[in-house]
């Protein structure tokens, strides 16, 4: 049987263990002869980076060093365009003829898949595996549901064009929430060293004076979390937000203290609503951490740090039912697992 190769994208800002241990784990389940860590260096659905890509580039081999079949790739640095990943399979596809080429993504990507570049011949080219994040949907859209198989064993039976969801992977961090706590004061810093970043992306980190760390922070609020939910609502019923509800996750996430949604009538009610809640924070002095989903239009999210916005069409809501995942079954859970690890 031909090797399989993995690909994984990513802006890497930084790259931290949520990476390294959900790939680690699935290598434990498919068999890889490699897996490309592809760097995307203009990431077309991203504002901005904050670490140069020569940074990012370097904490990346530096993370993956110990792991001989883990390669820094650098493909979508070398080449002078927006780092679309067609563009990068079709590369793949010459470069490893004698190869079955394999896409893994984390489940926050699942949901916008359908508005990358070339989408339909993107999806038949290669095999998709899908990590489980925490927080996001693991439901597949329907477009999807005739390419998804039950195991990896069926995986391995298709060439191309096949989905599989690994559930096993709990990847419970962002680079955008590292970002922020690596502006926090020194012990905060080696609680990251200790759960979250190796010591050596660390070290090199600290070395660069990446994302200053603990010096002024990249984005420093003036506002609490309470006050920073205020005005987001504030700002979606001027723009007349729908069935807006915030709901309090402090006690059950580590990434944020308010989980805020709305629905807007059209795509542009939705980009209306995002851009009111981004303008009105940024006056106050709060920037977003990231937003995603603007140029779509159907689902937005604005990350404000301590709160998370989630703008979206009516039946994109219902779909997914984000409520769902905080409800009162699911804080439990999530209790019944800290006590068993000791947290």
């Amino acid at each position: 049987m031909a090797p399989l190769i993995g690909i994984f994208g990513g802006t890497f800002d930084p790259v931290h263990l949520g990476h390294r241990n959900a790939v680690d784990a699935l290598c434990k389940t498919l068999e890889f002869a490699q897996i490309n860590w592809v760097l995307s260096a203009r990431p077309p659905h991203k504002d901005q980076v904050n670490a140069t890509v020569e940074q990012r580039f370097e904490m990346l081999k530096i993370a993956l060093k110990d792991e001989p079949r883990y390669v820094a790739d650098d493909i979508e640095i070398k080449r002078q365009a927006p780092s679309y990943t067609i563009d990068t399979v079709k590369a793949f596809q010459q470069r490893y003829t004698e190869s079955r080429l394999c896409v893994i993504i984390g489940g926050d990507s699942l949901h916008s898949l359908h508005t990358w570049r070339q989408y339909d011949e993107l999806m038949q080219t290669v095999n998709w595996v899908v990590m489980h994040r925490p927080g996001y949907s693991f439901k597949v859209p329907s477009e999807l549901t005739s390419r998804l198989v039950e195991s990896p064993a069926q995986l391995l039976e298709h060439a191309s064009g096949k989905l599989w969801l690994y559930q096993a992977s709990d990847y419970d961090v962002s680079s955008t929430q590292l970002r922020a706590k690596l502006t926090q004061k020194r012990g905060a810093q080696q609680t990251i060293v200790r759960n979250f970043l190796t010591e050596d992306v660390i070290n090199y980190i600290q070395a660069q004076k990446i994302y200053m760390m603990g010096d002024s922070p990249v984005t420093k609020s003036i506002m609490n979390p309470e006050q920073i939910k205020d005005h987001v609502i504030d700002a979606l019923e001027d723009v007349k937000g729908q069935d807006i509800k915030a709901i309090n996750i402090a006690d059950i996430s580590d990434f944020a203290d308010y989980m805020i949604v709305v629905s807007g009538s059209s795509d542009t009610h939705v980009k209306a609503l995002a851009r009111s809640a981004s303008d009105k924070l940024r006056s106050q002095g709060v920037k977003p951490l990231n937003e995603d989903g603007a140029d779509v239009g159907e689902w937005v999210l604005v990350d404000f740090g301590d709160v998370v916005l989630h703008v979206m069409r009516p039946e994109v809501r219902n779909y997914y039912d984000l409520e769902k995942l905080w409800d009162e079954d699911v804080r439990k859970l999530v209790e019944q697992a800290r006590d068993e690890r000791g947290d």
